[in-house]
């Protein structure tokens, strides 16, 4: 499944994502390690990072995700599930299993091979 197909703006899972990664909790990787993971250029994420100082509005999770469907139309919803694995988010990787069960199993299945 496509993460441009997966995270559509204003949506639950989208959101939800946004809420655990966009917090900064000492020694617990957020949205910034993520992009680092899925490989978006530091000036990038330095513009990211400048949202999360703006506004309530903003989120650094969801442009992050936008960012990533945008300019690499093929990532998959695994690639990002790999990446949270990488980055110990286990609590991102439980939200995506809830909603697509199937696109985690099959991450899964990669893994064990």
């Amino acid at each position: 499944m496509l993460l441009k197909d997966v995270m559509i703006p204003g949506s639950k899972l989208l959101q939800t994502m946004a809420d655990k990664l966009n917090r900064t909790i000492p020694a617990v990787e957020n949205w910034k390690n993520l992009a680092f993971k899925l490989e978006i250029p530091n000036d990038e994420i330095r513009k990211f990072e400048g949202m999360t100082r703006e506004s309530e509005r903003t989120s650094p999770t969801i442009e992050v995700m936008k960012w990533v469907a945008a300019k690499f139309p093929d990532t998959c919803l695994t690639d990002v599930v790999r990446a949270l694995d990488k980055i110990q988010r286990n609590d991102a990787v439980i939200i995506i299993t809830e909603e697509f069960p199937d696109t985690v199993g099959e991450w899964k299945r990669e893994v064990t091979v």
